[in-house]
C-alpha cells in the first residue's frame, strides 16, 4: 500500500502516523530520541507491506496489468491509493480534505524536532498536498512519474511506471473489485495486528 492507505490505517497519533508513512522514505535510518510511537509506526507499515505482498488478490491485481514484472507492486500499491481516494467514504467518516488538514497541522510542528532530512520531507509532502493527489488520472500519472524519477535503470529496464497507464484505464474495473475486496481484509488484519493497534 502507499502513504495515503498507510495514513489511514494508522493509530491517531501524529508521530505513529508519520512512522507509518515515512518508512520507505527513512531507508532503515534512525535517529537519537525517535520516539516509541514513531517506532512503532515502522513496524506497522512493514506489517501492512508484508499482509499487502503475500495476499492472492494483490496478486490477482498484479496479474491483470501489462508491464515491466518488477514494478507491477509498486503500480498497484499506488493505484490502490487512487481507488481509497475514489471511495474514501466508505472507509472513513471524516471526509478526506479535513483529515488531510488536520494531519499536515499536526505533523509540521512536530517534525521540528526531526532531522532536516525527515523534517523536509515533511514539508514537502505537506506543501505539495501529496496525499490528496491521487484522485485523478493526471495526478496518478504525475505520481508514477515521480516514482520513475528515483528508479535505478536497472528498476526500469523492462518499462516505466507511467507506461501502465493504458493497462491501469483498460482494468480500472477489475482492479476496483479487487481493491473492494482486498481493503476491508486488510483493515481488520491492521486492527488485529499486535504491532498496529491490536
Amino acid at each position: 500500500m502507499n502513504w495515503l492507505a498507510h495514513l489511514h490505517l494508522s493509530k491517531p497519533n501524529t508521530e505513529f502516523q508519520l512512522g507509518n508513512v515515512m518508512t520507505d522514505a527513512l531507508r532503515g535510518q534512525r535517529w537519537p530520541g525517535m520516539s516509541e510511537h514513531f517506532i512503532a509506526g515502522i513496524s506497522c507499515h512493514h506489517e501492512i507491506d508484508s499482509f499487502t505482498d503475500r495476499n492472492a488478490i494483490v496478486d490477482r491485481s498484479k496479474s491483470r496489468l501489462k508491464g515491466n514484472p518488477r514494478l507491477r507492486g509498486i503500480v498497484v500499491d499506488v493505484f490502490f491509493d487512487h481507488l481509497l481516494t475514489l471511495h474514501w467514504e466508505t472507509y472513513e467518516k471524516v471526509p478526506l480534505r479535513e483529515f488531510l488538514d488536520e494531519f499536515y497541522a499536526r505533523a509540521l510542528p512536530v517534525s521540528e524536532q526531526y532531522p532536516e532530512m525527515a523534517r523536509e520531507f515533511v514539508t514537502s509532502m505537506a506543501k505539495s498536498d501529496r496525499l490528496a493527489r491521487y484522485g485523478e488520472i493526471s495526478d496518478l500519472e504525475w505520481a508514477y512519474g515521480r516514482i520513475d524519477a528515483r528508479l535505478s535503470e536497472r528498476a526500469l529496464r523492462g518499462g516505466r511506471l507511467v507506461d501502465f497507464m493504458p493497462s491501469l484505464k483498460e482494468q480500472h474495473q477489475n482492479l476496483e473489485t479487487d481493491f473492494a475486496e482486498f481493503f476491508p481484509l486488510l483493515m481488520d488484519h491492521v486492527g488485529k495486528a499486535r504491532g498496529c493497534g491490536g
